[in-house]
């Protein structure tokens, strides 16, 4: 195991589980707890040993989490079978924006369905047993799942890898707002306004309340962000709307006041934590020129390619050949698309157009074959200071072919 890149899909799971849950507690459960403890869905609070157990199995839970990105992202085998890609460009900002509600709804549908299957009597014990024994939640019970709960909530992220095109900015996005949703959930404290549950949007929408009664009753109020499966299948507990209601008529006076602060506290909280990944997702684990140099194909007719740096983009040209003769000429770009083109040399021959530097690799290039005559995609990744894989491919990078080569003197 890489134990730099497992360190780094773990610290990035847990720095964001570990701020938002925190400070939604610290505020709610330390800073505010005599101001607001009238608006506690469940007047009294947990016990210090249900914060422990939470915290022990949260940590376990962020252990676990952390796995799928570290096999599927940061594994050079595994990630171009992925739909993920790195650049925005290749899929356009209309889809980049378009597939955030996809993922909620996607989402929400393996919730649904996983947490009703996990509650069999059959199952229950062995899953799901541990997070139901916070049967009043804190923010600390947003991941205090069993670890065979905690890997199958890890694999969403499995579906969303081999399903839909998926940019690292839609896995740092998505799971940040559903962590921010799932700490509001298990929260204790109810932040939409009176009523909410009765609006023609807000009926659809999960709510503290909502979550709150499936973990003190331990039957129904099933769904993650929205109630469209517990409607649909029947599985909205009858008593919502009346517990909802009853949570905002304690002291009208002070709800508003309560609701604010909350919101503003979550706000300021994912906004944090926003600004500190889009920063270091705007540097990139790597350098650009890293790539440039002299590299060294292998294959029936090995050549050494030289990338080289031009207005702002990377190409790569073909600088010797290990056989540069045929029948005593130079080798020429005989199966060229072009006929003008087939007495070219290969030697000089341009075969890397266009690359830009996103993230961890060189993409929105293409590449040359002159053996074949076709230009496909391509997707360029160091593997180390010294290995290129260079990944061509037709359509999406999960049908293509990748190549090492090595850098050469």
């Amino acid at each position: 195991m890489n134990w730099s890149k497992f360190w780094h899909a773990l610290l990035n799971v847990a720095d964001k589980y570990y701020m938002i849950a925190g400070v939604a507690f610290l505020v709610f459960y330390v800073v505010l707890r005599n101001r607001v403890s009238w608006r506690k869905i469940q007047p009294r609070y947990p016990a210090a040993a249900d914060y422990r157990r939470e915290l022990l199995f949260s940590t376990v839970s962020i252990v676990i989490f952390s796995l799928p990105p570290l096999i599927l992202l940061h594994n050079d085998s595994l990630r171009p079978h992925t739909t993920y890609y790195a650049s925005i460009a290749r899929h356009g900002w209309v889809y980049f924006f378009a597939a955030f509600p996809l993922m909620f709804l996607m989402h929400d549908t393996y919730f649904y369905w996983m947490h009703r299957l996990i509650h069999h009597p059959t199952l229950f014990r062995l899953f799901h047993l541990v997070h139901h024994r916070s049967v009043n939640p804190s923010p600390w019970s947003a991941y205090a799942f069993h670890p065979l709960e905690a890997f199958a909530e890890s694999l969403i992220f499995v579906v969303f890898l081999f399903t839909i095109p998926i940019n690292y900015w839609h896995l740092f996005i998505f799971f940040l707002l559903s962590l921010a949703y799932n700490v509001y959930g298990h929260l204790g404290f109810e932040l939409y306004p009176a009523g909410f549950q009765r609006h023609p949007l807000g009926r659809w929408v999960n709510t503290s309340v909502c979550h709150n009664q499936h973990h003190r009753h331990f039957k129904g109020n099933y769904g993650l962000y929205f109630l469209f499966w517990d409607r649909m299948m029947g599985t909205l507990r009858e008593d919502y709307d009346a517990a909802f209601s009853e949570v905002h008529t304690r002291s009208k006076s002070r709800r508003k006041a309560t609701v604010r602060t909350g919101l503003l506290v979550l706000g300021v909280v994912v906004g944090v934590v926003s600004g500190a990944h889009a920063q270091a997702g705007a540097a990139g684990p790597g350098k650009a020129d890293a790539i440039l140099g002299i590299w060294q194909t292998h294959g029936d007719k090995p050549a050494k390619i030289q990338i080289y740096l031009s207005a702002g983009r990377y190409y790569g040209k073909i600088i010797s050949l290990r056989d540069p003769l045929e029948n005593g000429r130079p080798v020429v770009d005989k199966n060229n698309p072009d006929v003008a083109k087939r007495g070219q040399p290969v030697i000089g021959l341009v075969l890397l157009t266009g690359f830009t530097f996103d993230s961890d690799e060189w993409n929105d290039g293409h590449i040359y074959d002159p053996e074949s005559g076709k230009t496909y995609s391509c997707i360029l990744t160091l593997k180390d200071a010294n290995t290129l894989k260079v990944r061509g491919y037709v359509g999406i990078s999960m049908f293509g072919r990748t190549e090492v080569w090595t850098r050469a003197n």
